[in-house]
């Protein structure tokens, strides 16, 4: 008989967060349970607890936090890459589509809203998703600011650019219609839409009737050139 290959205690881990990453993100926190896990691991049903004491919902949170780390990492690196508060936004969304687009399990991970989910992950989501809120708060207030706009709002749209984006990355995962680059031009023009009709300061005269060529635009480059005229031509009015 061969001698059956004796796993060290690091490896165990290992086995049992990649299987766990796999389940959950395929069955989502609900419906998984701790026996596919170590199935999929190769290893018993008391090591896992061995491990993670407090069971799927120890487990869930060491999946989840690696991911969060990751993706938080790769969004900030990308928004903080430049100093333009327009190209920060187009680069954090394309930086979250990514995500999602090259970590698909990962994504749902994030994305999940079980009612089922314990206290702590929720609390854990909830702290993250206001982190990321914040930052994008940061660059829509310095891009409403160069368009002569009060900053006011930009915790509002912050929200709203988040969720849309979550629930646009949910389906396009499924629906391949338009490449990542389209659909981050889409969003940055709905975000650029709600601006239509705020307050602004002075004698400002935002051109957001010149929108409709974003859609049109060849590419997403394309489609932030014509918006840096529109703040061109907005900081020029103003002068």
């Amino acid at each position: 008989m061969p001698m059956r290959l004796r796993l060290s205690r690091d490896e165990r881990r290992r086995r049992l967060l990649v299987a766990a990453q796999e389940v959950f993100g395929e069955n989502g926190y609900r419906k998984t349970e701790v026996e596919e896990i170590v199935r999929r691991a190769g290893v018993t049903k008391p090591m896992l607890y061995r491990h993670f004491p407090g069971g799927k919902a120890e487990v869930y949170m060491e999946v989840l936090d690696e991911h969060l780390s990751r993706m938080l990492q790769k969004l900030w690196e990308a928004m903080e890459s430049t100093d333009v508060p327009l190209e920060a936004l187009r680069r954090g969304i394309e930086a979250y589509l990514r995500f999602a687009e090259e970590n698909p399990e990962a994504f749902h991970l994030l994305a999940e809203t079980s009612p089922e989910l314990d206290a702590g992950i929720v609390d854990r989501l909830r702290e993250v998703r206001t982190s990321i809120a914040r930052g994008l708060a940061d660059s829509i207030g310095a891009v409403m600011e160069e368009a002569g706009l009060d900053r006011e709002g930009a915790p509002i749209y912050a929200h709203v650019l988040l969720g849309g984006v979550e629930s646009v990355g949910s389906w396009w995962l499924e629906n391949r219609t338009l490449d990542r680059a389209a659909v981050v031009t889409h969003l940055l023009a709905f975000l650029w839409r709600g601006f239509e009709g705020l307050p602004q300061r002075g004698r400002l005269r935002l051109e957001l009737a010149r929108l409709s060529d974003l859609a049109a635009a060849r590419g997403p480059l394309r489609a932030i050139d014509l918006l840096r005229q529109d703040l061109a031509r907005a900081g020029e009015q103003r002068a």
